[in-house]
């Protein structure tokens, strides 16, 4: 092959290729090695003529370990590599090279170069994100661990305000009523034989033992009600928070249902739904078209939208308690309406909803329907909320279009 022809193909190569004599003096540089090295000869000040001088400032001993080399022909040194801060319009960039130094014969040494930082940075950001997985990870064990110790001590509780309300069950209510009849009945007696006086003042201390005690029982079993109503909330709210932490980790877009979505985020809340003696109608149909969605973000949106219905209906006082749910499947989206005969909101109330930290409840953070917004927005979807008034409950409508959510 002639020499042209040789050089032709080193011009062509896709790596840097130097061929330079013994001292390290150039004769030939393609094209790739003139992009990777010229800017590394301005930065040090050199005249790109010499190699050896070149990476001798880089990585020294190089030019010793060339002259040492025993044998006629070899590679010298193979994929080493070197990281160099390079100058590019003004900027420092940091680039990363291997190099390797073949000898072809006493007077005829290859250098070659390979621009790795795209893979460098590539197996930087791997690193970076298998580093932040593995921390997302062990929160979520640490934050399924803290649930799970949470919601033994709730359970613990409950047990407890079970055992509360069957001893008061077992007070002696039945018996002091047993003993006021029985006074009562012998109120003449016993006034023969300690007085009457003694005799009425005896049956007015039964009767009021008995009247405090009523009272007491009374105020406790509604104590303990509360109680156990507040401890059902937070086991629901622990359900939901485990239902998140088990399938964060896995959320992704693929092809949802929503009737799957829907039945799954109310059988988080049944319990709740019927604890709280409402009537729920839900009008789903059993076949609908699927869309490209994240399954366990639209969980959670649909989970906390029918939440705030609950709550509103706590806050409310109608009767009866009513939650419905309505799907409907248009031409090119799907859209769902969750109304509630609860307490409702002023209409002018409605736009101010929808931004974040603005509630209306007296313990809300005003945080959940925005981050619903923005979950069901990024569906290229749309969630709004209205009311009638006070009093008139609320209506959320969302509307999901069929085409693939970016």
């Amino acid at each position: 092959m002639a020499d042209q022809d040789l050089l032709t193909i080193l011009d062509q190569a896709a790596i840097g290729l130097i061929v330079a004599n013994q001292s390290g003096d150039i004769r030939h540089m393609n094209q790739m090695a003139e992009m990777m090295v010229l800017p590394l000869y301005q930065r040090a000040g050199l005249a790109p003529t010499n190699i050896l001088k070149l990476l001798e400032m880089i990585a020294p001993g190089i030019a010793k370990k060339i002259d040492d080399y025993p044998e006629e022909s070899g590679f010298i040194l193979t994929q080493q590599k070197q990281t160099v801060e390079m100058e590019h319009e003004g900027e420092m960039h940091v680039r990363h090279f291997f190099y390797s130094i073949n000898k072809v014969s006493a007077q005829s040494y290859v250098y070659s170069f390979d621009d790795i930082t795209n893979y460098h940075v590539a197996q930087e950001e791997v690193a970076r994100l298998n580093q932040e997985m593995a921390i997302d990870r062990s929160k979520f064990e640490m934050a399924a661990g803290v649930l799970h110790d949470i919601g033994n001590a709730v359970v613990g509780i409950g047990s407890h305000l079970t055992k509360a309300r069957r001893s008061l069950e077992e007070s002696d209510l039945e018996t002091l009523e047993k003993l006021k009849l029985f006074l009562e009945t012998k109120e003449s007696d016993i006034a023969q034989a300690i007085g009457e006086a003694k005799s009425k003042a005896l049956i007015n201390l039964v009767s009021g033992l008995q009247e405090n005690q009523i009272s007491l029982v009374n105020k406790l079993n509604t104590n303990i009600k509360e109680q156990m109503g507040i401890t059902s909330h937070i086991s629901d709210i622990l359900n939901i928070q485990r239902q998140y932490v088990s399938n964060t980790e896995s959320s992704k877009r693929a092809p949802v249902n929503l009737k799957n979505v829907l039945y799954d985020a109310l059988s988080i809340l049944m319990a709740s739904i019927e604890k709280r003696e409402i009537e729920l109608s839900a009008d789903i149909p059993d076949e609908m078209p699927s869309f490209e969605g994240d399954r366990t973000k639209l969980i959670q949106v649909f989970i906390n939208l029918l939440k705030n219905a609950l709550d509103a209906i706590d806050e409310g006082s109608s009767d009866p308690k009513k939650l419905a749910i309505e799907v409907d499947i248009q031409k090119d989206a799907l859209e769902v309406v969750i109304q509630d005969n609860g307490i409702g909101f002023d209409p002018k109330d409605a736009e101010r909803l929808v931004e974040r930290g603005f509630t209306t409840k007296s313990s809300g953070t005003g945080i959940g329907l925005a981050s619903s917004i923005a979950v069901i927005e990024s569906h290229n979807g749309s969630l709004k909320i209205s009311s009638e008034g006070p009093g008139q409950g609320a209506t959320v409508t969302i509307r999901i279009p069929l085409s693939s959510a970016d």
